[in-house]
């Protein structure tokens, strides 16, 4: 990462590294694209320069700890003399990448769906990280109508709040219940 050195703590303004990264990867996540067993692009969005950048080849970690630096939250990540956040600020759902690439897109959109009861004030990190959520909404939502995924999968995951993202494991048993559904969609979308 450009001689950063990364080691999980928070630097002025609160934002924690993306040392993050290794509470969340299994240990046999190799440190290159080309070590990978099937193809994986990863998108990430260069803060200055206001566009989104591919990854699909080079160090794998650096392009993975871009694309989460979500802003306020996770520091950006210097690599190849630019400044990189979340790739979400650009393309929240990079679906269109795989056009020309894959017979079969699926999307998984886990931005939530709207809460038309909740009244409380969040706090202004929730409240940042929540107005990125509304605009990626808008962007997909524009997207969609210019050409959808083959299949579009929304989980249940509005019941957790914007920064709940360290519950991992109850965000995938609230997800859970998705799993057969989305099988026989792509077991149907498959088929014909």
């Amino acid at each position: 990462m450009s001689g950063e050195r990364v080691d999980g703590s928070f630097y002025p303004g609160g934002q924690c590294r993306a040392a993050i990264l290794r509470q969340f990867l299994p240990e046999a996540v190799p440190e290159d694209f080309d070590a990978l067993a099937i193809p994986l692009t990863v998108m990430a969005t260069d803060l200055h320069r206001r566009e989104q950048v591919t990854f699909s080849a080079g160090p794998l970690k650096p392009a993975l700890a871009a694309s989460i630096a979500l802003p306020t939250l996770v520091r950006p990540v210097a690599l190849d003399h630019r400044i990189l956040i979340d790739g979400g600020a650009t393309n929240p759902l990079p679906f269109d990448q795989l056009r020309g690439h894959a017979d079969v897109i699926v999307a998984v959109d886990i931005s939530g769906e709207p809460n038309e009861t909740r009244r409380d004030v969040p706090n202004p990190w929730e409240c940042l990280v929540s107005t990125v959520l509304v605009m990626g909404t808008a962007i997909i939502g524009e997207k969609l109508k210019h050409g959808a995924p083959d299949l579009l999968i929304r989980p249940k995951v509005g019941i957790f709040r914007t920064l709940d993202f360290f519950q991992a494991s109850a965000i995938l048993r609230a997800a859970e219940p998705t799993k057969a559904e989305i099988k026989e969609k792509l077991a149907a979308l498959l088929a014909g």
